[in-house]
């Protein structure tokens, strides 16, 4: 019984990561990005592969969504700001359906340490 569920639940988390990746679209140079800032992210937050999973299709979802906001809202700076924000917490509530105590304080840690990253397809720093 443990295996089945064991199996379930990795076939469950392959098919959520394949659904979420081809929702959002990043080019190669974005896409090498993102894989880059999610080995970082992981070290520092010591997840497990299922943990590295949920990360990743999260960065994707969230640099895919931070180009479309700049492209949509980039002529008016301050909606275009808070359209950031609020993608900002939906991202940051997100990692604390997944992430332990231990690890939240991590991410707090890694969010203060790297305050000069963007997560922004293009792959500009602002």
């Amino acid at each position: 019984m443990k295996k089945f569920l064991l199996v379930a639940f990795a076939s469950f988390m392959i098919c959520a990561t394949s659904f979420a990746q081809s929702n959002s679209s990043l080019s190669p140079e974005a896409e090498a990005r993102c894989t880059e800032l999610t080995r970082k992210m992981a070290l520092e937050l010591r997840l497990n592969e299922p943990g590295y999973i949920q990360l990743k299709a999260l960065n994707r979802d969230l640099m895919a969504k931070t180009e479309e906001i700049k492209q949509k809202f980039g002529s008016d700076e301050k909606l275009m700001k808070q359209k950031l924000q609020e993608l900002a917490q939906t991202y940051d509530h997100n990692m604390q359906s997944f992430l332990k105590p231990d690890q939240m304080q991590a991410y707090a840690n890694f969010k203060k340490e790297n305050t000069h990253t963007r997560f922004v397809a293009a792959g500009a720093e602002n």
